[in-house]
């Protein structure tokens, strides 16, 4: 995988990351999509941000499963990025919505602005799941099943 211009603009730093590291990183994203559907009905708002944030935590599993990690500058940028030139055109249509969800978050998150239907967001709920499946199944690696609980 190439990312010597992410390496040169400081965006990606080399980090080794353990399997069982990034399993927790998947596990972390699998109980976002759970925290997102029980969210849906009564607070489709939250269920939003937990969605993006299970491919937050997913795209950071697949970045240091190539021995990389995303560093303070532009991250949320630096991992839906990754995360579309990993996967490919294979699945090209489900890392454009991580993008978008990324450009719908912005505002929420520091305008206090929303605009996404309650089937809206569920439609990104079940795409997040999907790409997360992928992302799982590129890496041949299930999410922890340790619970801190």
């Amino acid at each position: 995988m190439e990312f010597n211009d992410l390496l040169t603009s400081g965006q990606l730093a080399k980090e080794h990351t353990s399997k069982e590291k990034i399993a927790e990183f998947l596990r972390f994203s699998e109980d976002e999509i759970a925290a997102a559907k029980f969210n849906l009905n009564k607070f489709p708002v939250t269920a939003y941000k937990s969605s993006y944030d299970a491919l937050i935590h997913a795209g950071n599993a697949l970045i240091r499963y190539y021995g990389f990690r995303p560093t303070a500058k532009y991250t949320h940028a630096t991992i839906t990025e990754c995360v579309e030139r990993i996967l490919g055109k294979e699945y090209g249509s489900l890392a454009k919505s991580f993008k978008r969800m990324r450009r719908k978050r912005h505002p929420l998150q520091y305008e206090a602005d929303f605009s996404e239907s309650r089937g809206e967001v569920k439609n990104s709920i079940m795409r997040s799941e999907e790409l997360i499946k992928r992302i799982e199944e590129h890496m041949h690696i299930q999410p922890s099943q340790n619970r801190l609980f």
